[in-house]
């Protein structure tokens, strides 16, 4: 992780990137708030969206403690925060893939467990191996991958569905990877980082006002047992 030394100084304690830290906890204020809207939904697409959106919150939360403490605790805590932040970021896109799995399986057959099973096995095989090496290329290239796919299922499917939106709050995300990749900074007070959580944000409420429109739509039977 890069960091930008940029700090203040909160009751004599040095908090690192606080506006990195403020643009996540925005992240995961949302994340909470549209959890508590889908998950008492009773349809098991809903709680895949609802457990998606938790998981981004949770990792945005771990994520704030990682800018803001930096190496002050010490490398190891750093790694192993970074490592969790990474890791839950990874089951939230699990989640992702299988929304759109199951809108993929309307009107057909529903999703295969085997390919459910598939994937668990493959994220436990990642998981083991950023641990191993300490590396999250693997992980952003599998969350890249997943993305994609489901952007080319909702992209298919909003016809059917009746919502775009969730198509236009992935294609934002992307956005949001390509400011990052490129370091684009206002300055160092809003670097690439603020300016990718804040884009992340917009990507989320996109896609919790796709959901939330799917969610009451009556759907195929195939949405309530997966």
């Amino acid at each position: 992780m890069n960091f930008d030394y940029t700090y203040i100084i909160l009751f004599k304690l040095i908090v690192f990137e606080p506006v990195t830290i403020l643009t996540n906890l925005f992240i995961a204020s949302y994340c909470l708030y549209a959890f508590l809207k889908i998950n008492p939904l009773k349809k098991t697409l809903a709680h895949h969206w609802a457990r998606f959106f938790l998981f981004i919150g949770t990792s945005s939360i771990i994520g704030s403690i990682a800018h803001g403490v930096h190496f002050q605790l010490g490398s190891a805590f750093l790694n192993t925060t970074i490592f969790l932040m990474n890791a839950i970021s990874l089951i939230a896109i699990y989640h992702c893939f299988k929304a759109a799995n199951i809108y993929f399986s309307i009107g057909r057959k529903g999703p295969s467990k085997y390919t459910t099973w598939l994937v668990i096995g493959w994220i436990v095989v990642l998981l083991i191996f950023t641990f191993l090496q300490n590396n999250f290329l693997l992980i952003k290239i599998h969350a890249g991958i997943v993305l994609t796919y489901s952007l080319i299922i909702h992209l298919i499917t909003y016809k059917k569905t009746g919502s775009p939106y969730i198509a236009w709050g992935i294609i934002i995300s992307f956005l949001s990877i390509i400011i990052h990749s490129l370091k684009l900074s206002i300055s160092e007070w809003f670097n690439y980082k603020d300016i990718a959580h804040v884009i992340m944000l917009i990507s989320l409420i996109c896609i919790y006002k796709g959901v939330k429109i799917k969610m009451f739509e009556p759907l195929n039977d195939v949405s309530k047992g997966v």
